[in-house]
Order: structure tokens, then C-alpha cells, then sequence
């Protein structure tokens, strides 16, 4: 080599020592920066002895240990180690002499003043002029720390609470996968808590009809801001089915929508009530129509029966009265079903008495099945407590619910009948007050009702059969709810139906005497007022057969008319028998108050086919002295007339009439003798 070469190669050496040495000088003065810069607690100690050979002022700030307080001195226990915990001084060291580093090791550490502060701490080994050193670094996440073991509190306040209320509570994220579901929906759904950590769609829960609609909505709710409320119906682990309310938002964090958060409302109480308020109102606006129809055909009918039992009475040819005969019995169910919408209507009040029920479900429900392919089990309580009915038309509900579960058991099967003695509080059951009832349930194992059809089964001439006229159990849920309780039904197609009648119970014990049949006789006019003709014939032959004048009249001013005249000449009258109303007259009420300002004393009666009317129920209370309700048989017209028409004057009337000629009709024909 050249001296000029030489010269040339130690140029170029100075030079790369020269940028060495400034990069070296950089490189320093950049950790030197950082390391009295940071935040962080650094410090650098000794690592044979642990002495500190520096501190920044992060150090100080955090442990509050001024550089005079620890330059200088060791790390090791005795000195200042005890800042840092023994067992978590030894977990670091056994980290450096395996790695020669440690990272992120969580500790607690102790400050100038005592106070304790969790850090996460950080080490490396280097070489600092030539001997070996500890660089540490210490990050005080104690507020950090707070805020998360206060935000685990507040998650666990949040399942807390959203597992104590009796709604369901969810959160999904966008694709409808839970990811939060509270208590309450796993009683609901019969799903467990693997199942759900598995993972359940949102969609999977509603039943299938619904899904689109779910899926078009979770869309919407992701598009928006506001909350989203929706009515589905959902679908239990075991298939069954029951309608909800949902109240859903998105979920947002910072500027980003993760998923969904809502609120299930179950509606299947809410559902129940609005079915039966639905119901409630169809029969009161149905029961107008259907009492007027029935009240006029009852009225119709009064002129039939009478003139059939007026021509029984007479005649002598077998022929004819077989004729009549069977012509009567056809009468007899015109007059069954007019009863029915009559019951049905405002003009069915039941006629109640206390009645105890066992055996009489058993005797009703027998009848009912009697030749049928269908069996039937009992389970009654003992005792079952007794309710305040009619009997007749509480025996009509049980004899339509069982022919209808027969009906729906073409194949034959066995219909479960249970009654229990149950307790209700207030607004356990739509309409019924707190108290003891009665519940009579019947079930049958047949093919039950199609959901689409459930909500028309106590329709008005509402029937899926090719025969029949749709009355049934819109009159049974009629009469049920005149007797102060209520029906409901819980049906699943394929699997059967079962149909539960709640009677409030009673709290009078059960007087079941006999009551003889009354004839009664007696002397005297009996002033009869109706607007129709075929009712005051057939009521007149009625009563004269008892041994009375009659007198006719279609409307009040008539009567006061002739009851006038007849005061003024001292022709007493016996007693008046006036109908409720008179299309376009004078009716019962209004002519009762002017005969009150006349005579106070003389009997007045009111009939009429609204059984239910304020007037009929409580007839004192309006000035007359009895009401009797159409339509009513002879036996009942007699036993009401003797009850009030009795006394001295009743027994002078019977001895005249016993001097009398025997009567063209007599008592023995009373049961087919009806008025309506």
C-alpha cells in the first residue's frame, strides 16, 4: 500500500468513526430525552447489587421518591425494595435470569407515603459502560384498574337487574346472534345456558311465518337511530308458540353499530283479555238483534202454543191429537231455539239457586255421551263447593262443550272432566273479581282448533260444521258471564282442546226441597195488557180456566180508560197483568203510575221476554207486585197468582168455584200450556 493510500484509507476511517460517534451522540441524547420525558416511572439500577444509578421524573411522580431518596441506594430487599413486594420483586428477578427481560407484570406497589397503587412493570438487561444494568419501567394503572372493576360492578348490577325483571331482556350482534340474554328468556324458551352459549339466532325463536318480517326489520333497526317496535310470535324450545312485544335499538360504539339491544314483552295474557273484551263487545251489540228477534217470535209462538193446547183440550179424535201431539213437539224446539237466543241476548238472566255440582256434572255429561264411541273420566274435588245457578242453562254449556269434544274425537277417545275449588285474586282473569270459584274443565284428546279459527269460536252463528247454527258456545260464554264468571280455551291442533268454566262459588249452604205443583183457582177480572193479540187469546183461555173474567187491552191509555169506568160503575177488578213495553204506546211502567194514583192496593203484574230488565228483577221496587218472565208455563202463572192472589177473598173465590160448572180446560194439560 501506498502512503498516499494509506493516508486515503485513514481519511475514510476518521470519517466513519466521526459519524459513529455522532449517531452514538444522537442515539443518547434521544433516550436521554425519552427517558426524562416519559410519563412512566424509569430507572436504571446496578444489576449486581441493585444500587440506582438513575431515575426520571416520571419516577418521582409516581412513587414519590426523589433522585436524593434513592441514588445510590439498593433495590434489594432491606433498602428501598420494599416498594415493591417481595414475592412480586422474586417473580421479576426469575424473569431476567430466564429471559433476561420481563413484560407486563401487574404488582402493587407501595409510594413514599404509604399509599398502595397497582403498576404494570417492565425490565430488560443491558450494558451500560460496560456493566451490566436493570432498565425498568413502571406504569401506574391504578385509575385504570378502578374504572374496570367499576365497570365489572356495573355489569354485574346489569345482569342482576335484568335477571330480577319479569321482561326479557337481549343483545345480538348485526347478523341476530345472541350475545346477552337475561334469566327470565331461558324460562321462557326452555333453552339452557350451553345451548345459548352455542349459539341461538334471533330468527331461530320466531316462528317461521314471521321470519322474513324479523329479518326486514332487524335491517331497519340497524338504518336507524330510534328504537323499533314490533308484535311476533316466537316459538319455544318445545315448539310451542306465543306472542310477544319487542322494543329494539341498535347498538353503537363510538361511531361504529355492532349489534342490538331490546326489551320482550309477553302478550299472552294481554292477548287473552283483548280476545275476551272482543268477545264482550260482539255479544252486546249481537245481543240486542238477537233478543228483539226472539222476543217477537216468542210472541209469535204464545198464539201457537195456546191454540194447540186449546185444541188438545177439546178434541176426541185420536188421529188429530196425534197430529197435535207431534205438531207440538216440533213447537217445543222452535221454542228451544228461540230460548237459545234469548239466553244468548240481554233477556237470558238465569233463574239462579244454590245447587251443589256434584253429581250433577256427572248426570249432565253422561247424557251427553250416552250411545256414543266416547268415554269420560271424572276428577271432582271433595267437597266441591256448591254455586248460585241455573241449572238448565249451566247444564246447556255442559252438554255443548261435551258434544263438541265428542265431536272433535271421530275415532272414539276418553274426555277428562276435572272441577277444583280455586282461589282468584284480583285480575287474574279478565272481568272476575277476587274470590272463590268453582273451575270445571273439560278435555278432550281430539284434533283441536286451527289457530286461525280460535279467535271466532264464540262468534254468533259461527260454525265449521255442515250442520248446525253457530250458537252454542256463543250462548254457553253468554251464560257464563251472566252468572258472573267467564270461559277460556286452550286448544293445539293435533293434540286436543280443553275448555275451563269458572262459577263463583257460594257461600249458602244447599236447601233442595220439592216443590209441589199449586192449582190455583179463583173468582173475579183479570185485566190483561199486550200489543198482541195471539198473547192476550192464549193468556185469557189460561186464566179462565182458573175460573177469572178476562178483560183484553193493546195499550195503557186503554186500561186507564176502562179501569176508570169500571171504578166509577163499582166493578172491582181482581188483578192487571201488563207487558213491559208497547211499541208505540203506553207501556207497563208508565200505565203502573197512573193505576198507583188511583187504587194502591190492587195486584199488578209485568211480564215480559227481557228477563234481564231492571223492572223485571226488582218489581217491587217499581210498584208492581210480581214479574213473570216469558215465556212461563201454566203451572208457573198458577203457582205466581196464588202466592200473591191468596187471603179471604181467594178462598171465598175457590168455594164459589167449586159450585161451578167444571171448566172446558183443566190443570192436567198445565205443563204444555206456555205463554212467551
Amino acid at each position: 500500500m501506498t502512503t498516499q493510500d494509506l493516508s486515503s484509507h485513514r481519511s475514510i476511517d476518521a470519517h466513519e468513526l466521526k459519524r459513529t460517534e455522532e449517531a452514538l451522540r444522537i442515539s443518547e441524547e434521544k433516550f436521554s430525552k425519552a427517558f426524562k420525558t416519559s410519563p412512566d416511572a424509569l430507572n436504571i439500577n446496578r444489576l449486581s447489587d441493585g444500587i440506582y444509578l438513575e431515575i426520571n421524573p416520571g419516577f418521582t411522580a409516581i412513587t414519590g421518591y426523589t433522585a436524593d431518596d434513592v441514588i445510590g441506594r439498593s433495590s434489594l430487599p432491606g433498602e428501598l425494595g420494599i416498594w415493591v413486594d417481595q414475592k412480586d420483586r422474586d417473580r421479576m428477578v426469575a424473569s431476567l435470569q430466564a429471559s433476561g427481560e420481563v413484560i407486563g407484570l401487574e404488582a402493587p406497589f407501595r409510594m413514599k407515603n404509604g399509599q398502595i397503587r397497582i403498576g404494570v412493570m417492565s425490565a430488560r438487561v443491558l450494558e451500560i459502560g460496560g456493566e451490566p444494568c436493570i432498565l425498568s419501567t413502571t406504569r401506574d394503572i391504578t385509575e385504570q384498574k378502578k374504572a374496570e372493576l367499576s365497570t365489572l360492578a356495573s355489569e354485574q348490577k346489569y345482569r342482576e337487574l335484568a335477571n330480577s325483571v319479569p321482561v326479557g331482556i337481549f343483545e345480538s350482534d348485526c347478523a341476530g346472534k345472541l350475545t346477552f340474554a337475561n334469566a327470565i328468556l331461558f324460562e321462557w324458551f326452555g333453552y339452557s345456558e350451553a345451548e345459548f352459549s352455542a349459539g341461538l339466532s334471533l330468527v331461530e325463536l320466531v316462528s317461521p311465518f314471521d321470519r322474513a318480517r324479523v329479518r326486514e326489520n332487524v335491517a331497519r333497526v340497524l338504518s336507524r337511530s330510534r328504537p323499533l317496535t314490533n308484535e311476533y310470535e316466537l316459538t319455544r324450545k318445545n315448539g310451542a308458540a306465543f306472542p310477544v312485544m319487542t322494543i329494539t335499538r341498535r347498538i353503537c360504539d363510538q361511531e361504529r353499530i355492532v349489534g342490538l339491544r331490546g326489551i320482550l314483552l309477553d302478550l299472552t295474557e294481554k292477548k287473552k283479555m283483548e280476545f275476551a273484551m272482543q268477545n264482550m263487545a260482539k255479544l252486546e251489540s249481537l245481543g240486542a238483534l238477537a233478543g228483539g228477534i226472539a222476543h217477537d217470535f216468542n210472541n209469535l209462538l204464545a198464539g201457537i202454543f195456546g191454540n194447540i193446547d186449546l185444541a188438545r183440550s177439546v178434541s176426541k179424535e185420536p188421529a188429530a191429537l196425534e197430529y197435535l201431539r207431534a205438531t207440538m213437539g216440533s213447537m217445543d224446539r222452535a221454542r228451544a231455539l228461540t230460548q237459545q237466543l234469548l239466553t244468548f241476548a240481554k233477556g237470558g238472566s238465569p233463574v239462579c239457586k244454590i245447587t251443589p255440582l256434584v253429581p250433577f256434572i256427572q248426570e249432565i255429561v253422561q247424557f251427553a255421551l250416552s250411545g256414543s264411541t266416547v268415554s269420560c273420566r271424572f276428577s271432582m274435588a271433595d267437597p266441591l263447593w256448591p254455586c248460585n245457578i241455573d241449572k238448565n242453562q249451566i247444564g246447556q254449556v255442559l252438554d255443548n262443550i261435551v258434544i263438541n269434544a265428542q265431536q272433535a274425537m271421530p275415532n272414539g277417545g276418553t274426555i277428562d272432566i276435572t272441577a277444583e275449588n280455586v282461589f282468584l285474586e284480583e285480575g287474574d282473569f279478565p272481568g272476575l273479581s277476587k274470590g272463590a270459584y268453582v273451575r270445571v274443565s273439560i278435555k278432550d284428546t281430539g284434533i283441536g282448533i286451527p289457530k286461525e279459527i280460535m279467535p271466532r269460536i264464540f262468534d254468533p252463528f259461527y260454525t265449521t260444521k255442515t250442520k248446525g247454527h253457530g250458537l252454542g258456545l256463543a250462548t254457553s260464554y253468554s251464560i257464563i258471564n251472566r252468572h258472573g264468571g267467564c270461559i277460556t280455551v286452550d286448544s293445539e291442533p293435533g293434540k286436543g282442546s280443553a275448555f275451563h268454566v269458572f262459577l263463583p262459588a257460594s257461600v249458602q249452604s244447599v236447601n233442595e226441597g220439592p216443590t209441589d205443583f199449586i192449582t190455583h183457582s179463583g173468582l173475579g177480572t183479570v185485566l190483561i195488557m199486550d200489543d198482541e193479540e195471539a198473547v192476550r187469546a192464549s193468556l185469557g183461555k189460561i186464566l179462565e180456566s182458573f175460573g177469572y173474567d178476562v178483560v183484553g187491552k193493546t195499550d195503557g191509555q186503554e186500561v186507564l180508560d176502562f179501569f176508570r169506568s169500571e171504578t166509577a160503575a163499582l166493578r172491582p177488578i181482581t188483578a192487571m197483568i201488563f207487558d213491559l213495553t208497547v211499541p208505540g204506546g203506553m207501556g207497563g211502567v208508565e200505565t203502573l203510575a197512573e193505576i198507583r194514583k188511583l187504587n194502591k192496593e190492587i195486584p199488578v203484574f209485568v211480564i215480559s221476554g227481557y228477563a234481564d230488565n231492571s223492572v223485571m228483577k226488582n218489581p217491587v221496587r217499581f210498584g208492581f207486585t210480581a214479574s213473570i218472565c216469558k215465556p212461563f208455563t201454566m203451572a208457573e202463572l198458577s203457582e205466581t197468582l196464588h202466592k200473591h192472589l191468596t187471603g179471604p177473598r181467594g178462598d171465598s173465590n175457590r168455594r164459589a168455584q167449586e159450585n161451578k160448572a167444571p171448566q172446558a180446560s183443566s190443570t192436567e194439560t198445565a205443563p204444555h200450556n206456555t205463554v212467551s
